[in-house]
């Protein structure tokens, strides 16, 4: 178990959007789901690109507009089809508000893709959002059996079950 910090480092590499919760998370649905989609991208930008202006220099300028972007965790596609992934640990409210802003950034940004679809991928979610999702055409996906326990040997910073 000593080696774990190293395999949760080589994820942030693979996925670097997520949180370390989120990559245990999100490793695990592709052990169920990943055949289901020909390719995924990750750490997608979308949306307005705030400049922070002069008298910034040009790579700090550069840093600024990408963390002032919406960032998608990852998009699969079936084909040229995308869809939107929202990874949690626990899925909650603010999540949905997430989701909604993708759906109207995306086509923005990428304005000769199809139209995308969007999922949410937890591990556990409040019970309040499975109505609110099927109203809204979100998918949601529960992925059972993720071990959590990997994340204690990162430090008492890192949300643990």
């Amino acid at each position: 178990m000593s080696t774990a910090p190293g395999f949760l480092e080589s994820l942030r590499a693979t996925y670097p959007a997520m949180q370390p919760d989120e990559r245990l998370t999100w490793r695990k649905w592709l052990e169920i789901h990943q055949s289901e989609y020909d390719r995924f991208d990750y750490n997608v930008y979308i949306g307005i690109e705030q400049d922070i202006g002069p008298p910034a220099p040009d790579p700090i300028r550069k840093m600024g507009v990408l963390l002032r972007q919406k960032r998608l965790d990852a998009v699969g596609y079936v084909g040229a089809h995308p869809t939107i992934f929202e990874v949690k640990k626990r899925a909650g409210p603010q999540n949905i508000g997430q989701i909604l802003v993708y759906l109207h950034w995306f086509p923005v940004t990428f304005p000769a893709a199809p139209p995308a679809v969007a999922r949410i991928v937890a591990g556990d979610v409040d019970p309040h959002l499975p109505a609110v999702l099927a109203k809204l055409q979100i998918g949601l996906d529960l992925v059972p059996g993720v071990d959590y326990s990997v994340l204690r040997l990162l430090g008492s910073n890192v949300p643990t079950p």
